[in-house]
């Protein structure tokens, strides 16, 4: 299943100590600039979820953390997509970048849609045409609710050899508040509303090729998920998930909470590399958990450290904006690029093919053939994942790659101890 939308939208509301049932509605979410921080457990074997009924009283005390993600509370209008989501009442700036909007509508919390980044820079947007609820609102024991949501998403199918790809995604969901009761969890004891929610989904992808949209997969997924919602803007403050025959998959708790925040101050640094490379480095102070950087020649990045190849000589305006839940602010350096003409030019009959590749990437190398040549294959994370030394290169050549793993990776050409061309490709 394709979750853009589920765990994401969990800094919603919280605790407060009570002895009887609680009622969760508006009032209790966040304000702008609250930091939520979530813990997640993947070593759940035999964790059940409780009773159901009124007065209960859960103990996930002894719940680990593997993992650590936050999720900021940010006023729409100052996130880089509000013109996409201009009827949201609050967004979610996530740890890797990832920017949810919500609505508080007059019978339930409804989840829009996103924006999330895409690994080769920039990103990818997607509406829900019929949003997905979350929780009724007011939330009291007993309330229940049907839902069918859906979306769909295009990507640019260059990385993959195909002119374009969709993705659509339907899903239904039966949803109860089925307990209420004191649950704790390792941040605290917090008086709550359990949800039982019960989500299938159909995700189809196509990809268009030669002017028509081919069918390439279609996923169905049932998730069975018990959500713990408190008061005052803490958030859903644990969830459960197991498959569709009740095994757990896994625990996402709260671990922490901050209001206290001051806006960013944007600042970088670049390092000039050889044939056209720059790495930058963010040196932003107060703590920014959003990049957004525009190179000035039509591209973008949302990581924090991008290492960006412009492929022109030229003077360029490189902007950097940073955020985080007090703000945003934007830092803009001209920065001149040179690079051997005569180089560049030898290196524009290059090819790499076919993309995606399977067994093995064909190299026509061209003008420098005889000449000692370089080939290194980089994945998406920056690690070398294959390299090749031809003392004498020959006009094309074979790499082999089968064992490699799917994914977008990057193509270093070096000739005679210098790089001359970077080259995007992509395995199925």
């Amino acid at each position: 299943m394709i979750k853009i939308y589920a765990l994401l939208f969990s800094g919603l509301f919280s605790t407060l100590a009570l002895s009887a049932q609680i009622t969760i509605d508006g009032a209790d979410i966040p304000p702008f600039g609250a930091v939520l921080t979530f813990g997640e457990d993947t070593l759940v074997a035999g964790l059940e979820p409780g009773p159901s009924g009124a007065g209960q009283s859960w103990d996930f005390s002894s719940l680990a953390t593997q993992s650590t993600f936050q999720n900021t509370v940010l006023d729409p209008a100052t996130t880089p997509f509000a013109t996409e989501f201009s009827d949201a009442t609050f967004s979610l700036l996530g740890t890797d970048g990832f920017y949810s909007y919500s609505k508080l509508a007059d019978d339930a919390l409804l989840v829009l849609g996103g924006s999330a980044p895409l690994p080769g820079g920039g990103s990818a947007t997607a509406r829900f045409y019929a949003p997905q609820k979350l929780i009724p609102a007011p939330a009291t024991f007993g309330a229940s609710f049907n839902n069918e949501f859906g979306f769909t998403l295009s990507l640019d199918g260059a990385p993959f050899g195909v002119d374009s790809v969709r993705v659509h995604e339907t899903g239904t969901q039966s949803a109860e508040i089925d307990a209420w009761g004191s649950l704790t969890i390792p941040s605290g004891t917090y008086e709550t509303l359990r949800q039982r929610v019960e989500t299938i989904t159909v995700d189809s992808v196509f990809i268009l090729f030669f002017g028509n949209f081919i069918p390439f997969s279609i996923t169905k997924d049932t998730a069975i998920t018990y959500e713990w919602w408190a008061k005052d803007g803490r958030s859903r403050v644990l969830s459960l998930e197991y498959d569709a025959t009740g095994n757990p998959l896994g625990a996402i708790h709260l671990s922490g909470y901050s209001e206290s925040l001051v806006a960013p101050v944007a600042a970088f640094s670049y390092e000039l590399l050889a044939d056209g490379e720059v790495q930058f480095t963010d040196e932003s102070q107060f703590s920014p958990i959003g990049w957004l950087w525009n190179f000035g020649d039509g591209t973008t990045s949302l990581e924090q450290n991008p290492l960006h190849t412009f492929i022109g000589s030229g003077m360029y305006e490189v902007c950097l904006t940073v955020a985080n839940a007090a703000g945003q602010n934007v830092l803009c350096q001209d920065i001149e690029i040179i690079l051997n003409s005569d180089e560049e030019t030898l290196a524009a009959g290059m090819r790499a093919y076919p993309s995606p590749f399977t067994d093995a990437l064909t190299v026509e190398l061209g003008p420098f053939s005889g000449r000692a040549v370089r080939l290194s294959l980089f994945n998406s994370l920056g690690q070398l994942a294959r390299q090749e030394r031809l003392p004498n290169a020959p006009q094309s050549l074979s790499l082999p790659a089968a064992e490699l793993p799917p994914g977008v990776y990057r193509l270093v050409v070096e000739v005679d101890g210098k790089r001359v061309k970077v080259m995007s490709v992509s395995k199925l």
